[in-house]
C-alpha cells in the first residue's frame, strides 16, 4: 500500500466497488479501504460451512456489521452450528435476487467491465386469497388467465401503467416520484379490481421494499421500466423479471473486485476508516487503522464514502456542510427487511411454482401495530440455482418488508417469524414436514433500496458533497436509481462520473 492515490473508497459494496472500477478503468490510481475480510458489503455470501466452524457468535458478528441480527432461528442457531446442518448451503447476508435476471444498472456495468457473471434468471407468480397466478415473462404483454378475465370483466387496462407512461419527460418522471403507487393505480383504473390492484401492488412493493402503497413512488418504478426495462426488450433480448447470480451474490463483487485489481486498483480488507481529513474545506485523504493495528494517513485529493449518508458526521465535521445538507441527511429514514432462509428436505409444491418468485400481499395483518400488512415474496432458490444447496436438498428464501421500527421491535418481528411456516403449511399442505432448519435474519436500514415518496431517486442527496471539495457518496442512500443491487450499482456509475467530471458511457 502506498501513501498517496489519485481516489480512495471507503467500502467495497456494490456502490463502492462500481465506483472504484470505473474510475480505475479510466485510468485512475484507486485504494478501495474495507473493514470486512471479504468484499461485498451487504451483498455477501457465506458457505454454510464457514458459518458452522465460525459459530453462532461469529455469524451474530457478521449480521450485526450490515445493520443486520438474527431475528431468530430453528433450531436454535447453537443447534444448527453444532449439527453442521448448514454445511453444502450458501448463505446470503440477506434476500439477493437481481432486477431483470442481472441485466439492468448491474448488467451495464459488467458488460463495460467485460466481465462475466453467470446469472440464473426467474419469472414471477402471485398468491392471493388462496389462488395463485403465474406471471408471464416481462415485455410479452401476456396475462394470467385469471387476471385477464377479470380485466375483461370490467375494461381494465393491465398494462396501463407501463404504456401509458412512455415517452415521459425526465422532468415528469421527477415530479412523478412523490406520487404514491396507489395515486397513480387510482388514475389509471387498476384499483377497480382487488386482485389487479393487488398484482400491482405486490410488483411495487417487490421493487420498493415497502408495504404502504401510499408511500411507494410510482416514479421510481416508472423510471425504471422506461430507462431499463423498454430499452432491453426493444433490442430483442429475453427478459425475466428477476434471478440469481449463480453459486451467491459475493460472485458478483468477487468478479468486479478482481476486474479491478487487473485494472491496477488496489483493495485493502480489515482497514477501519476513522476521519477523513480536510484542509480548508478539501480533501486531503484519509486516517485508517489496518488489520493489524496499525494506524496510517493516506493522501488523496478524491474520497468516495459508501457509508450511509446520515454517518457522513463520523467522518467528517458536520460544520464542514451546508445546514440545509445536514438536516436532510439526518431526516433520511429506512426500512427494514425479515429476509429467511429454510433449508427443506424436498419440494413441498409444484416445481412450476417452487421456480418462480412468489409475491403476496399478507402474511401478517396490520391490525394496530404495523404500518400496513407484511407482504412477502418468496422462491426456491435452489431450483433457480442448484449450486447453492446440498445434492438432494433445497433451499427456500424470502423477503419481508418493514419499517426501519417496526425491525427493531422484538415483539412485532417474532409476531412475523412465527407466521411464515404456517402461512407456507396452509399455502402447501405437509410444507412443514419438509423442514430441516429455519433462519431469520433481519436488516433494519435499507434506505437506497426502499423507495418512498420522499426519498426516491432525485429526492436522495447528490453525489457530490455540499461544502466539501473532493467528498463524493455511492452506495444505498447516494443518488442511483433502480431495485436493489440495482440501485447500489447505479449510484456508483454516477459517483464516478462525479469524480471524473464527465459521463462514463453507460448511464
Amino acid at each position: 500500500m502506498k501513501d498517496s492515490y489519485d481516489a480512495i473508497v471507503i467500502g467495497a459494496g456494490i456502490g463502492g466497488l462500481a465506483a472504484a472500477a470505473l474510475l480505475a478503468k479510466n485510468g485512475m490510481d484507486v485504494l478501495v479501504l474495507e473493514r470486512e475480510n471479504r468484499v461485498g458489503g451487504r451483498a455477501l455470501s457465506m458457505a454454510g460451512e464457514e458459518i458452522s466452524e465460525g459459530g453462532a457468535d461469529w455469524y451474530r458478528q457478521v449480521l450485526g456489521r450490515h445493520y443486520c441480527y438474527l431475528a431468530g432461528a430453528k433450531p436454535p442457531i447453537e443447534e444448527i452450528v453444532r449439527g453442521r446442518l448448514l454445511d453444502g448451503y450458501v448463505i446470503d447476508l440477506g434476500y439477493h435476487g437481481l432486477g431483470c435476471a442481472g441485466k439492468g444498472y448491474f448488467g451495464r456495468l459488467i458488460d463495460y467491465l467485460g466481465i462475466d457473471v453467470p446469472v440464473n434468471p426467474c419469472d414471477t407468480g402471485f398468491y392471493y386469497q388462496g389462488e395463485f397466478y403465474l406471471e408471464a415473462p416481462v415485455g410479452s404483454g401476456r396475462l394470467d388467465d385469471k387476471l385477464y378475465k377479470r380485466c375483461k370483466e370490467k375494461g381494465i387496462k393491465y398494462w396501463s401503467l407501463i404504456t401509458d407512461s412512455l415517452g415521459l419527460t425526465t422532468e415528469q418522471l421527477d415530479e412523478l416520484e412523490k406520487v404514491s403507487l396507489h395515486e397513480y393505480c387510482d388514475r389509471l383504473g387498476l384499483t377497480a379490481d382487488d386482485a389487479v390492484w393487488e398484482s400491482w401492488h405486490c410488483t411495487g412493493t417487490l421493487f420498493t421494499t415497502i408495504n404502504n402503497p401510499d408511500d411507494i413512488s410510482a416514479g421510481e418504478l416508472v423510471r425504471y421500466v422506461n430507462n431499463v426495462m423498454l430499452p432491453i426488450i426493444a433490442s430483442g433480448e429475453e427478459l425475466h423479471t428477476g434471478g440469481f447470480a449463480v453459486g451467491g451474490v459475493q460472485r458478483w463483487s468477487d468478479a468486479v473486485s478482481a476486474e479491478f485489481e487487473r485494472l491496477g486498483g488496489e483493495v485493502v480488507l480489515g482497514a477501519d476508516v476513522e476521519r477523513v481529513a480536510l484542509q480548508d474545506g478539501k480533501v486531503t485523504g484519509v486516517e485508517v487503522t489496518l488489520a493489524g493495528g496499525e494506524r496510517r494517513k493516506l493522501a488523496s485529493s478524491s474520497v468516495v464514502s459508501t457509508v450511509p449518508v446520515q454517518e457522513t458526521f463520523d467522518l467528517v465535521e458536520e460544520s464542514s456542510f451546508p445546514a440545509d445538507f445536514t438536516r436532510r441527511a439526518r431526516s433520511l429514514y429506512g426500512y427494514g427487511s425479515l429476509a429467511p432462509y429454510i433449508g427443506l428436505s424436498e419440494l413441498p409444491m409444484p416445481l412450476e411454482q417452487a421456480e418462480r418468485l412468489i409475491k403476496t400481499p399478507v402474511v401478517v395483518p396490520a391490525g394496530s401495530d404495523y404500518d400496513y400488512d407484511v407482504y412477502m415474496a418468496w422462491n426456491v432458490q435452489s431450483v433457480t440455482d442448484p449450486s447453492i444447496a446440498p445434492a438432494g436438498k433445497h433451499l427456500l428464501t424470502a423477503y419481508l418488508p418493514l419499517t426501519e421500527k417496526e425491525s427493531k421491535n422484538a415483539a412485532k418481528v417474532e409476531r412475523v417469524v412465527d407466521a411464515i411456516v404456517p402461512f407456507f403449511e396452509e399455502a402447501y399442505p405437509g410444507f412443514s414436514e419438509c423442514v430441516d432448519w429455519e433462519l431469520y435474519p433481519i436488516c433494519t436500514k435499507l434506505e437506497g433500496v426502499a423507495k418512498s415518496i420522499s426519498q426516491a431517486g432525485t429526492l436522495k442527496p447528490e453525489n457530490t458533497a455540499p461544502g466539501v471539495e473532493g467528498l463524493f457518496f455511492a452506495g444505498d442512500t447516494a443518488r442511483g436509481f433502480g431495485v436493489a443491487m440495482d440501485c447500489a450499482c447505479s449510484a456508483g456509475i454516477n459517483c464516478a462520473a462525479a469524480v471524473l467530471g464527465k459521463p462514463v458511457g453507460i448511464e
